[in-house]
């Protein structure tokens, strides 16, 4: 505006030296050329400015896409780090939280019950580089607003984080603990229906806890039951009560995963206690004349170590007066051998319907 101005007053003072001189032919030859000159000037600085601000548009729009995409990495990879972690720490054992909350995610170090080292929040984050977070943290606020900033680092893999501190942004980092994911946190939050499950025959199709009947009082109704280490690996499995024996949920790899489910009345989910380990069981009973048991052992979910089947059925399907004969691993045995075989199995089942 300052050249718009500029150029105005310079036309008055031109126009009133014309007057002032009597002289035509100078007002016109100044009006003509000198005004003319100084619009063609004006349009091209405005060009300038012009072009000026769209440039500075641009690097602001850059800029505020660099933001964007930087607040969505961390938005994205905290996301697949919720969850609990526990360390040893001088107090026992320590945990390393990071939680969904209204304002982003929370992260939080508790040395004991009753200390810890930090909690943040998402705007502490500095950047995520190399799976490591950086965390700006004010370690101290004085009563002239000056603050003594801190830095931690957590270093991430799928289950594991390794937290380091430095002093300052120039001393040299230390590392302070290793810390481990625990399982049952990966069941919790499917259960509260922060995260899906996969399921086991297709591992592209998930499930929500949001998907089953729950607690209701129709025969469909799915409830949440006991946590059991139902493939012998020292770490308890989720049980989800329901129709046919429900569903078993096994956490590894960061993530949840149906171990065994119950189709049907011919594939009736239970598990049994046999030679001091579980073995997960389906039975079919539907049909009169014939019972059919299947089971199997884990030594981890993913690790089948042994099986065995059992029943009995009409010597001749065809002939109901025709008796039955009774098998074990497709070996037929005397009625007194299996009858004492299945007073083992059916007194230590339990049943997850």
């Amino acid at each position: 505006m300052k050249r718009r101005v500029s150029i105005c007053i310079l036309c008055l003072f031109i126009g009133f030296l014309c007057v002032a001189c009597g002289n035509a032919d100078l007002k016109e030859e100044i009006n003509v050329v000198d005004i003319t000159t100084a619009e063609g000037n004006e349009a091209d600085l405005y060009a300038g400015e012009y072009n000026s601000y769209d440039t500075t548009v641009d690097a602001e729009e850059k800029l505020s896409t660099s933001a964007q995409a930087e607040d969505n990495l961390i938005v994205n990879e905290l996301e697949k780090l919720v969850g609990e972690y526990e360390y040893l720490s001088d107090y026992g054992t320590g945990r390393l939280i990071i939680q969904e909350s209204d304002y982003g995610y929370d992260i939080s170090d508790y040395e004991s019950q009753s200390s810890y080292r930090f909690f943040a929040n998402s705007s502490n984050i500095e950047k995520i580089e190399n799976s490591r977070i950086y965390v700006k943290y004010p370690e101290q606020v004085f009563q002239d607003d000056t603050v003594v900033f801190s830095y931690y680092i957590l270093e991430y893999s799928a289950e594991e984080i390794d937290v380091y501190y430095r002093q300052s942004e120039q001393a040299e980092e230390q590392f302070l603990y290793h810390a481990t994911k625990k399982k049952e946190d990966l069941l919790d939050l499917f259960i509260n229906g922060s995260i899906d499950a996969i399921d086991s025959t297709d591992l592209t199709s998930t499930f929500h806890i949001a998907d089953f009947n729950m607690d209701s009082e129709e025969w469909d109704s799915y409830s949440i039951g006991e946590r059991v280490d139902l493939d012998n690996d020292g770490e308890d499995e989720q049980i989800i009560c329901g129709p046919y024996g429900g569903i078993y949920l096994d956490a590894r790899d960061g993530k949840v995963y149906e171990f065994a489910m119950g189709d049907g009345n011919a594939n009736v989910l239970s598990y049994t206690y046999y030679n001091g380990e579980i073995w997960i069981m389906y039975s079919n009973g539907m049909n009169a004349g014939y019972e059919a048991y299947y089971m199997e052992k884990y030594e981890g979910a993913g690790n089948r170590v042994a099986e065995m089947s059992f029943g009995a059925e009409l010597i001749d399907g065809n002939n109901a007066e025709s008796g039955m004969k009774y098998l074990l691993n497709g070996n037929e045995i005397s009625y007194d051998e299996y009858t004492a075989f299945c007073s083992k199995i059916f007194a230590a089942e339990v049943s997850t319907n």
